[in-house]
């Protein structure tokens, strides 16, 4: 019953996300989520055998998977960060989201004979495999697994969903000041950028130069404050200014 309630929840919550303001939608994100995930993915691995599962590591700009490979798992972000991303027919190639620690991606391999995308380690990552065939199997056989499965890509879909509204904002100086917001954490709203904001723009929607013509606004007008020391992990750390 507790995951049955927490699963329509997650859908209600994104329902909401679509219906308000995208700047204001994004603000409700919550550190529970990837918290409860981990927990859920942890409880749904630990119901498969042990030949179904493994973990992986990868250098960083090792690829995992590459488009049109035979598909035959599915996996979860450990440590580290992995980008998917897709060739287009004119040369040029589009990032479909960015999985972090805690997340799942590459989940319609279950149903697919091919992986639709790359992945590649955007730094060194470790990530757990699990046998797509085996985990179907699983899932089946064992209602409560598939109930487990559900609230992890419930989840998946409404930060999707917040990802999608918060390209709707024309505005590049609010759909980046959405975005940090979204990305704060503690009582001081502190972001911490573990990459190239070149990455950042990709996930964003827009060009590099865009971007930083954006972070120099928000700093002129009193929105953040940046802190741009690099401790082998954090390339930049924003702090989100109250007004």
């Amino acid at each position: 019953m507790k995951l049955r309630t927490a699963w329509f929840a997650s859908q209600i919550f994104g329902v909401c996300c679509i219906a308000v303001r995208p700047s204001l939608a994004l603000c409700f994100r919550i550190a529970y989520d990837f918290d409860h995930m981990a927990h859920s993915f942890e409880h749904l691995i630990k119901h498969l055998p042990a030949d179904a599962r493994c973990e992986h590591s990868l250098a960083k700009d090792e690829f995992l998977f590459r488009q049109q490979q035979p598909a035959t798992a599915i996996f979860a972000v450990v440590s580290g960060r992995i980008r998917l991303f897709r060739d287009l027919p004119d040369g040029s190639r589009v990032t479909l989201h960015v999985a972090r620690s805690g997340e799942t991606f590459a989940e319609a391999s279950l149903f697919s004979e091919h992986y639709h995308c790359y992945a590649q380690a955007d730094l060194a990552s470790t990530v757990m495999r699990l046998n797509s065939r085996q985990l179907l199997a699983a899932i089946t056989a064992n209602n409560e697994l598939g109930m487990e499965l559900s609230l992890i890509l419930a989840a998946q879909v409404r930060d999707t969903r917040a990802m999608l509204s918060l390209r709707d904002i024309r505005s590049a100086n609010e759909r980046l000041l959405a975005w940090l917001r979204m990305n704060a954490k503690g009582d001081q709203m502190t972001v911490f950028i573990d990459r190239l904001w070149t990455g950042v723009s990709e996930e964003l929607g827009l060009t590099r130069e865009a971007v930083y013509r954006a972070l120099a606004h928000l700093q002129q007008q009193g929105s953040i404050e940046r802190d741009g020391r690099q401790d082998g992990i954090h390339a930049e750390i924003i702090h989100l200014l109250k007004k």
